[in-house]
């Protein structure tokens, strides 16, 4: 008597689906990662099959992930020639910043009251980035600098605009990386300016505070391109 077939079960077409999106997931964070640090330096071609090997997986999560991060501003296609680092520019680095400075500002002139325990946390991550600071602890400075704005934007009374000021930050930390010889000696007092006016609940002093310390930061990056020699022209 012929046996009937099986047909996969909800369930193990569920396992099966989750298990893709996890890899889906992880390639795109490996991607991600590699590109914002330049181990995939701008303007390199993706190879899809060396990217599978490393992330231990196939081909079609690889290309599920690329075209994730083609959405995100990561990756872009070429006609016949595959999937590419998105390239860097002067350009770039200032249209990143202009977008930056009208949402951060937004996002804090109307976030909000602090509690007082809040105020401390933000004093206490001003004095903790000086201390790494002066230890050339570069990588600690960084996070602790993005610990220090996203617990004033966590207060920021719209998700969407967080979730589109968290999208920027991770494409400028692309041109951090590349200036990170650049120090920026003034942030503490920059810094220090916004936790005052958030003292004072006076938000519309904290969104200009930090306007200023935004555009001090895009003339330290652009005065760090210069310096490296990167021009429009070569990217």
């Amino acid at each position: 008597m012929p046996t009937k077939s099986r047909t996969p079960s909800k369930s193990a077409a569920s396992r099966s689906n989750r298990s893709r999106d996890s890899s889906v997931a992880h390639v795109v964070e490996h991607l991600r990662h590699g590109i914002i640090s330049g181990r995939y330096q701008r303007d390199s071609k993706i190879l899809p099959q060396q990217i599978a090997e490393r992330c231990g997986t196939s081909f079609i999560p690889v290309r599920e992930a690329l075209r994730i991060l083609e959405a995100e501003g990561f990756i872009l296609f070429r006609h016949n020639r595959g999937a590419w680092v998105t390239p860097v520019s002067l350009t770039d680095l200032e249209d990143l910043y202009d977008l930056r400075i009208q949402l951060e500002t937004e996002a804090v002139a109307h976030c909000r009251p602090f509690e007082d325990s809040e105020i401390e946390k933000l004093n206490g991550l001003i004095s903790r980035m000086s201390q790494s600071y002066e230890r050339d602890e570069t990588a600690k400075v960084v996070k602790l600098n993005q610990d220090f704005h996203f617990s004033i934007y966590d207060h920021c009374r719209s998700p969407r605009r967080l979730r589109m000021i968290k999208q920027l930050w991770l494409h400028a930390e692309r041109y951090q990386q590349l200036s990170l010889q650049v120090r920026h000696d003034a942030a503490d007092e920059e810094h220090g300016a916004i936790v005052v006016a958030l003292t004072e609940r006076d938000h519309e002093v904290a969104a200009e505070a930090l306007r200023a310390h935004l555009k001090s930061t895009v003339s330290l990056l652009k005065a760090g391109w210069e310096t490296v020699g990167r021009t429009d022209d070569m990217v």
